[in-house]
């Protein structure tokens, strides 16, 4: 395609194209943003259907004799998108909504999930599961449990308060006692 374009025609339109494409299998990129435009460029990006996560803190100014509280992010002009549809860089680019995005030899670096999380500092996939199976296994008033440790190990017993760290339980036969919550075991 050729243009035949005279001085004072008009520009033509740059591109229909928009900022990503077709769907793809979800990934998370590390994007480079202008500085100073972390939350302008999260804006656009979750307008156009991405998760955009970076993290921040509150930094407070006095300005003209009041104080002022401000986010501010963390890693100054980096911000991680998950993209669900193919990014188009060169439109990103073109239309200024990043500067750039981390890449090696060329190719943008795809992030896991757990890398996002350990940068925002949150748990990863493999912390939350380790969370969950501790918690279904902590024993809960008004519920049966398992003695792990001592002379009533194996015997099952109902929890009926659990504070402060400690179980206190009763056997079926009338015995009844407490316990550091890590020597029982809750059982469904």
């Amino acid at each position: 395609m050729t243009l035949d374009l005279k001085a004072g025609d008009p520009w033509p339109f740059q591109s229909s194209r928009g900022i990503v494409g077709k769907p793809c299998a979800p990934v998370w990129h590390a994007l480079v943003t202008t500085p100073q435009k972390e939350a302008e460029t999260a804006k656009r990006l979750e307008k156009a259907g991405c998760e955009v996560q970076y993290p921040t803190f509150e930094r407070s100014r006095h300005i003209c004799g009041k104080k002022k509280i401000f986010e501010v992010p963390v890693i100054p002009r980096i911000i991680y998108a998950r993209f669900s549809y193919a990014p188009q860089w060169d439109v990103m680019k073109a239309r200024r909504v990043v500067q750039g995005v981390f890449s090696q030899y060329g190719r943008p670096v795809s992030l896991s999930a757990d890398d996002v999380a350990v940068v925002m500092g949150l748990p990863t996939e493999a912390e939350r599961l380790e969370a969950d199976a501790l918690e279904a296994s902590r024993p809960k008033a008004g519920g049966k449990a398992l003695i792990t440790v001592g002379p009533f190990s194996g015997f099952f017993v109902d929890v009926n308060r659990v504070e402060f760290g400690r179980v206190w339980w009763e056997m079926a036969g009338g015995i009844k006692g407490e316990a550091p919550i890590g020597v029982l075991r809750a059982f469904s």
